[in-house]
């Protein structure tokens, strides 16, 4: 795979490529009515690969400071580990309540599609006055247009237990689609996320579906007193190709080593595993640097969140204690032609401790002594649960590859693969629309695989759309969605006070500092070149304290399976493809001018004091409505994966059980009847997705649809 990107790899960033095609240069097009009997001219796209024959890498790294890798120091069984990581993914005993699996956010096309009960009020939000607040409008500094509206846009209540309708859609309106900078007619801060658990307090394991917790009243998340699930801050991106992600999460902080415990990395002081190192039976804990594994890091997030899966105060090894025993999926369907689960969806399914010991080597298992967590006691399997949990669902999310587009036959040849609109709609991606500018690569994603093999390209230095020179993390761009107050993103800090982004990392690198995260940049690959010497003195390093755009910057998201993984960006705030291409083509919802609006942030802490963080392709790009139509098409059409439209092998899958909200409204909810160690806590509204084997959905029940169909 190296091999194949570095030969299909151009010489500067898929952002200039985007620029060059603006200015002028031109190829054939290959239509669809291309008469019989003549030879079509294929385009030269070069930031355009097909994905078919890629794979994600394996992880490797240290244990301890020795050398070790997936499949000679951990994996005894591929096979046995990937059906180990569907299961666990699928699996709603994941949760504490018994109901909540990882798939829950991640059911649809990777995605989540529920409409009941998924928004939250912006809790991610600098301003902590207002991050509870539900429908806040615009707010924008002394910059006019703030709409004194507190209901959705079509008029409703919003807020917890609502049901989304089409009208609420987009959440950003203006009276001029083309003038960014026109009245806003209708505003909402609020975030379209994913509901997970109630608010609770973790008390201990309880066999074999819950764990045993103490509710308590939730002051936000809750209807009439009434506590309803509480919803994530930021929207469920989707899992399929989520494998070649440089780092996971909107903001990155899944990081690229996975250290066997937590998202963190190498930043975790605590991160560690068990191993056994001889007959004496004593497991001892090391040190994990796993690389390239940043599916892993984001598999161990949401288990533990309070907000996602978990009562607060939950550790993994707890959620190892319970489920150990457990039989996998128990009360779930399998399919029995499913292309993993097939073999085990008979009623005698096994635990996952027999899962576990098919799946990895016994040295990370075999301890007959306790080891101690917190002061605790845990078998070693209990401890290392998080290792097999992160690896396992790694494995399993890198069999999720959609590379069969019709994109992926066009690129391999087929000229018939799609049509002359979809094909000019390619060439507006490519040109004028400059969407390759982030979507390049064969994910369609500036933050995939191309930073896994090119890593000293992690940093970039380019002119941003103010006109002033500054550094950046790869693969995270802000774009204007909303002010860069309501959401830091990439601007964030982890749990030990490092920042979230590589540029910060760099600039302390540079002062003589430390940092958590391996870096080695090579200032010769910068866009905007620190001198003018050619060639390129790569001995030449950035002033210290630099500016930095990274404030408000999130990944970008792959444009693969679009059509079917709304609503979209990181609030959610669009229901459909047309509305994210409105926002496009006005460049953007930033108020202001370019060289000052909301995109900005005043960061005192981090020496920045940015009027614009704004990434340089956000202009107006002039689209006509059949420019707009034809790019749509390419991205709904060209960019879907049949086998995920129709939930064909590898994206077959168990049945669950999702809560659709809470049963009544958003003005009132059913109660469950109270208990010992419950408050008020709704009742909820469920429905069942059914299993499905490798064939795939049945044509009565047709492919699945956009989440605009939802509503």
């Amino acid at each position: 795979m190296v091999d194949y990107l570095s030969n299909l790899r151009t010489p500067r960033l898929a952002c200039a490529l985007a620029m060059t095609l603006a200015a002028g240069l031109t190829f054939t097009s290959v239509r669809a009515a291309d008469p019989v009997g003549t030879t079509p001219v294929v385009p030269d796209v070069p930031s355009l690969q097909s994905l078919r024959g890629m794979t994600p890498p394996d992880p490797s790294g240290t244990e301890g400071g020795r050398k070790v890798d997936l499949m000679s120091d951990y994996v005894i069984n591929r096979g046995a580990v990937v059906l180990l990581g569907k299961a666990l993914f699928w699996d709603m005993a994941i949760g504490s309540d018994g109901a909540t699996a990882c798939a829950s956010c991640h059911y649809h096309a990777g995605v989540d599609h529920r409409v009941t009960n998924q928004i939250n009020p912006g809790q991610a939000n600098t301003n902590a006055n207002v991050a509870s607040i539900f429908n806040k409008p615009f707010t924008a500094g002394d910059i006019p247009g703030d709409v004194p509206s507190y209901t959705t846009r079509s008029g409703g209540k919003g807020g917890p237990n609502y049901t989304l309708k089409k009208g609420d859609f987009p959440t950003h309106v203006l009276a001029n689609p083309l003038d960014r900078n026109s009245a806003i007619v209708y505003s909402s801060d609020d975030v379209i996320g994913s509901q997970g658990v109630f608010d609770a307090n973790f008390v201990k394991p309880r066999q074999s579906r819950f764990d045993k917790c103490t509710q308590q009243p939730d002051g936000v998340f809750q209807v009439g007193g009434i506590n309803v699930r509480r919803a994530t801050g930021r929207n469920a991106p989707s899992v399929i190709n989520a494998a070649f992600n440089v780092r996971n999460f909107w903001d990155g902080r899944a990081n690229n080593v996975f250290n066997g415990l937590s998202p963190f990395g190498n930043r975790d002081p605590d991160a560690g595993i068990f191993v056994t190192k001889d007959a004496s039976g004593v497991a001892v804990k090391v040190r994990l640097a796993l690389k390239d594994a940043s599916a892993a890091s984001q598999a161990v997030g949401p288990p533990g969140s309070a907000v996602e899966m978990s009562c607060g105060g939950r550790t993994f090894a707890d959620i190892g204690r319970r489920m150990l025993d457990s039989m996998m999926l128990k009360g779930q369907k399998i399919s029995p032609t499913d292309s993993v689960l097939g073999p085990v969806s008979s009623a005698r399914r096994p635990t996952y401790r027999e899962l576990i010991r098919n799946a990895f080597q016994p040295r990370l298992w075999n301890a007959t002594q306790q080891v101690l967590l917190g002061g605790e006691p845990y078998s070693q399997m209990e401890a290392n649960f998080p290792l097999f949990f992160g690896l396992a669902i790694q494995m399993y999310e890198a069999t999720l590859i959609s590379d069969q587009a019709p994109l992926d036959a066009y690129l391999q040849g087929d000229h018939t693969a799609m049509n002359a609109q979809q094909v000019q709609g390619m060439e507006l991606f490519l040109g004028k629309g400059k969407c390759v500018a982030c979507h390049g690569g064969a994910e369609l994603t500036n933050a995939g695989s191309r930073l896994l093999f090119q890593p000293r390209e992690r940093i970039e230095r380019m002119v941003m759309a103010d006109g002033l020179t500054t550094l950046y993390d790869n693969g995270f761009y802000n774009t204007g969605v909303r002010p860069t107050a309501e959401d830091l993103a990439l601007g964030g800090a982890d749990a030990w006070g490092n920042p979230l982004s590589f540029t910060r990392e760099y600039n302390t690198q540079l002062q003589g500092g430390n940092i958590p995260d391996p870096l080695d940049v090579d200032v010769c690959t910068f866009e905007a070149p620190l001198s003018a010497a050619v060639p390129c003195d790569p001995t030449l390093k950035p002033s210290v304290g630099f500016r930095d755009s990274v404030d408000g910057a999130f990944k970008t998201p792959t444009l693969r399976n679009i059509a079917l993984t709304g609503p979209y960006f990181h609030n959610g705030s669009r229901a459909t493809l047309q509305q994210v291409m409105e926002f496009y083509n006005r460049g953007g919802d930033r108020r202001g001018e370019d060289a000052s609006n909301t995109s900005g942030f005043e960061h005192p802490a981090v020496n920045q004091h940015n009027g614009s963080n704004l990434d340089p392709d956000m202009t107006t790009l002039n689209l006509t409505p059949d420019e707009v139509d034809a790019l749509v098409k390419f991205m709904e059409v060209g960019l879907t994966d049949p086998r995920v439209a129709w939930e064909r092998a590898p994206f077959d899958h168990p049945s669950l059980i999702l809560p659709q909200g809470e049963k009544g409204d958003e003005n009132s909810v059913g109660q469950k009847p109270a208990s010992a160690s419950t408050s008020r806590q709704a009742q909820d509204a469920e429905f069942q997705l059914n299993a499905v084997g490798a064939s795939g959905r049945s044509t009565a029940q047709g492919p699945l649809l956009p989440f605009n169909n939802d509503l």
